[in-house]
């Protein structure tokens, strides 16, 4: 019997060797990790040490071993087997879990031709919402049918935008800032102050207006400083109301302005006793015109309670802030038909008197299916 002791540098290299020096019936009796060379201890090398010996022998002898190189090579391919059963098993259950998160509005989608398909598939990604985006879908649906010829998909998307056109329409959109005083509330964090300065920039710069400044975010010395640089490079007037009696007061002093900016608190607007107060102070004036600002970026379902505790004070017209910082632009179609409010302006970005301009309902479905797409 002819027992082989083989050393590699990895196991693979090991079995290759015993497969050349014992042949391919090889059984392999035992296999360790050892460490050779090195000096006094230190750069010692891993290698690997198999003992093996042909099947014949071991049959001879009763010797009990592990598998031969052909058992080996079973098993192996056993194993890679197993694990490709094992992936197709999981990706067919991930198909069936990612099937079974579908919504309805995504299963629906199916009923529509291709074509339609995309327009109402696009109106879905941009977060339109889901019965919205079927009513468009149908009303495609009915163009394609009765169509002499099939229509195209740029056909299809020029008709879906003058669909939604048509649906903002009805919010009767009116150029803002007619009123004297211009009030701009909303929650924190929405760039009021920023956008407040953009009005009365261009209500100075373009209209050639007498404005000024009254604001009312006295919880912070930050933003009470921001509007008071504005104003000098405006060269506008700015006061400060911390009572209602303030606003009084500067709105008096204000008087032959042809507009008065005012600036509000970005408080907790879920807080409907803070609504409620500002409410009592804005009250003040019949000649007042809110614009409610709101940041695209928001969550719609963290607007809804903003929204309900809003329904406190008679907002005129929204504005959208920071359109450019994200790619999806449904929501503001949704509030505004949700709410019945048309938008005044759309903020692009922060600089000043630049990065705003004035809501068009078409603008809206540029933003939805992206400029130029007739």
């Amino acid at each position: 019997m002819s027992i082989k002791k083989i050393t590699a540098p990895s196991m693979p290299e090991a079995f290759q060797r015993v497969k050349e020096e014992v042949g391919e019936e090889a059984v392999i009796l035992s296999s360790r990790v050892v460490w050779t060379g090195g000096i006094l201890g230190f750069f010692k090398r891993k290698q690997f040490e198999v003992i093996a010996v042909m099947d014949d022998d071991i049959q001879m002898t009763g010797i009990a071993a592990g598998p031969n190189l052909s058992e080996i090579n079973r098993i192996e391919e056993t194993k890679k087997d197993d694990y490709e059963n094992t992936i197709l098993s999981e990706l067919t259950e991930l198909k069936k879990m990612v099937a079974t998160e579908r919504t309805p509005s995504d299963q629906k989608i199916s009923i529509f031709p291709e074509a339609v398909q995309k327009v109402v598939g696009r109106l879905l990604d941009q977060e339109v919402e889901n019965s919205r985006a079927m009513n468009i879908g149908e009303q495609l649906l009915q163009k394609w049918r009765h169509a002499q010829q099939e229509p195209s998909e740029k056909e299809l998307v020029q008709e879906a935008k003058e669909i939604l056109v048509s649906e903002l329409d009805i919010l009767h959109f009116s150029k803002p800032l007619h009123k004297k005083f211009v009030a701009l509330v909303g929650p924190t964090g929405v760039g009021k102050t920023t956008t407040l300065a953009k009005l009365a920039a261009h209500a100075v710069l373009e209209e050639k207006k007498k404005v000024a400044f009254i604001t009312m975010d006295t919880y912070r010395i930050a933003a009470i400083e921001q509007l008071k640089t504005y104003a000098g490079l405006l060269d506008v007037p700015v006061e400060v109301a911390y009572e209602p009696e303030d606003f009084i007061k500067a709105a008096e002093v204000f008087a032959d302005c042809d507009h008065i900016f005012i600036d509000t608190a970005g408080r907790n607007y879920r807080d409907a006793e803070f609504v409620h107060a500002l409410n009592k102070m804005l009250s003040q004036k019949d000649e007042l015109e809110i614009l409610l600002a709101l940041a695209v970026t928001m969550k719609e379902k963290d607007i809804d309670p903003i929204m309900e505790n809003f329904k406190m004070l008679p907002i005129d017209q929204l504005i959208f802030t920071k359109a450019d910082e994200t790619k999806l632009h449904g929501s503001m179609v949704n509030i505004m038909l949700k709410h019945n409010l048309p938008a005044a302006y759309i903020t692009t970005g922060q600089d000043v008197p630049d990065d705003i301009i004035h809501a068009r309902p078409d603008l809206f479905s540029e933003y939805i299916f992206g400029v130029g797409s007739e």
